[in-house]
């Protein structure tokens, strides 16, 4: 779905006769919000920083607000049934009784279906409030002690390539983080890159993992090298709560770190030696859209030392090459299952090696959160 036409979906809860007056908690959007105040939750980073720039109350996770302290209470349908329903049962936690949840989401994500069980969970029938576009909202009363149930994320199992210490170990999961249910085969064969390409050549002292998700990638380099400082970046707020909590169980801490970051802001740390980066891209109609692994990949003169290394995955046909031919040298180590994974080094004699500043600021802006290649 473009941005525009999801736009359009969320906008339903502006029509008339929807929302009732006074402030409001919205999640995934801040449409409500900048009508009539109130809080919007927003964990992608940019939207964040969007509504905090134009003074709207934010926060990035719902389970610090207090209970039962809105009257009235807007969800966004998620492509992530799991994180929808997780929105929902924190929003339901924070509707005062007698209070109203709007559920809005386009046809093309699946809304009557998740209306539907919605229903059935909450034992009444919800009433659709608007219908247009494609798309609807329906109103649910807080009423009585039946709420919305939370989908549980199993535990995912990492089996570690030859020569790292340890065969396997699990990674903790959260709704709407990618790769919640399964570790995904882009990320398998970086992994079986990063041992094979890796232990002949000189140690990295200072690794990232940009776009880490639940921290797999990152996690895996600091059990492959146990000299190491890491860092997991990512721009959703919970992927970075599940690879910190990650880190936390495995007992990384001492020199594993997760921040919360956005391809568009310059990066907070430099002089790393190697970064590893399953970079995420979304559908526009027919088309992939690259601006944000684009922005991804112009942050890397930020993120690397003049002789850093990157190793990327993809799937075979993107056609990535090019941009990063701009920041070094670019080769194809390994090409299996519809992915090939890219090794980039930097030479301090490239253009780009000098520097950037504000990576990724001239990059299209996002108006939804991004999936990553599958």
């Amino acid at each position: 779905m473009s941005p525009k036409k999801l736009r359009r979906s969320e906008s339903l809860v502006l029509d008339p006769d929807v929302l009732r007056a006074g402030p409001v908690c919205e999640f995934q959007s801040s449409l409500a919000v900048e009508a009539q105040g109130g809080t919007a939750v927003q964990p992608w980073r940019d939207l964040f920083l969007a509504d905090e720039a134009a003074g709207r109350t934010v926060v990035a996770n719902a389970r610090g607000l207090a209970e039962a302290s809105f009257a009235q209470v807007v969800v966004h349908l998620q492509k992530s049934r799991a994180a929808t329903f997780d929105d929902l049962t924190e929003a339901w936690r924070i509707l005062a009784p007698g209070g109203e949840l709007l559920f809005s989401g386009s046809n093309a994500l699946g809304v009557v279906s998740a209306v539907k069980r919605l229903a059935e969970e909450l034992e009444q029938p919800g009433v659709v409030v608007a219908n247009r576009a494609r798309a609807r909202v329906v109103r649910f009363r807080k009423e009585g002690e039946r709420a919305p149930q939370r989908e549980a994320t199993d535990p995912i199992e990492v089996v570690l390539p030859d020569g790292i210490q340890g065969e396997s170990f699990q990674l903790e999961t959260l709704p709407g983080v990618f790769s919640a249910k399964r570790l995904d085969p882009g990320s398998e064969l970086l992994i079986e890159a990063l041992g094979r390409t890796t232990l002949p050549t000189k140690l990295p002292k200072r690794i990232v993992d940009l776009g880490c998700g639940t921290g797999v990638l990152g996690i895996v380099a600091a059990r492959l090298f146990p000299a190491a400082e890491v860092l997991l970046v990512d721009a959703d707020a919970r992927a970075v709560a599940c690879a910190q909590a990650n880190i936390a169980r495995l007992g990384l801490a001492d020199r594993v770190r997760a921040l919360w970051w956005d391809a568009r802001e310059k990066p907070p740390e430099d002089r790393f030696d190697l970064a590893l980066v399953n970079p995420p891209f979304h559908h526009r109609g027919p088309e992939v859209d690259l601006a944000p692994a684009l922005a991804l990949f112009e942050s890397l003169a930020g993120w690397l030392s003049r002789n850093g290394r990157a190793l990327l995955v993809a799937n075979r046909t993107l056609p990535y090459e090019a941009a990063l031919g701009r920041q070094g040298e670019v080769a194809q180590v390994l090409d299996r299952r519809g992915y090939k994974v890219l090794s980039l080094e930097r030479s301090a004699r490239s253009k780009s090696a000098r520097g950037r500043t504000a990576p990724g600021a001239r990059s299209g802006g996002r108006s939804r959160p991004p999936t990553r290649s599958r």
